[in-house]
């Protein structure tokens, strides 16, 4: 991986394994089988993705077919997925641009909400 965003690196390897190691998050995610694009807007390192598939979570960097692309400055992203804030507050507050269904954008809101509480 790139050292570009090591801590968002960090972020998103810690969200997976913190996933997989959830038997309600496994269980829940088992049939929700989508890509995440992960796009830091201010810096050349990236895109990252994360990939839920029969509840199984994993992660890399590249840009493959997205259901959801969440895109905004790398320490928005890290934040996020390191559990210091959830998705719906710098969304609301425009920092992070979301294409994709509003489905998939409560359910990780969900996910992270059952991740590390409020």
């Amino acid at each position: 991986m790139s050292d570009a965003h090591p801590g968002l690196e960090a972020a998103l390897a810690d969200f997976s394994a913190r996933c997989n190691a959830d038997a309600r998050l496994v269980t829940m995610n088992r049939d929700w089988n989508r890509t995440v694009l992960i796009a830091p807007a201010d810096g050349a390192a990236g895109p990252y993705w994360i990939r839920t598939r029969e509840g199984q979570v994993s992660w890399g960097q590249g840009e493959p077919e997205w259901d959801l692309r969440i895109e905004g400055p790398a320490a928005v992203l890290e934040a996020v997925f390191s559990g210091r804030m959830t998705p719906t507050e710098p969304y609301d507050n425009g920092d992070l641009l979301v294409k994709g269904s509003q489905e998939d954008l409560l359910r990780l809101d969900v996910i992270t909400l059952l991740l590390w509480g409020e």
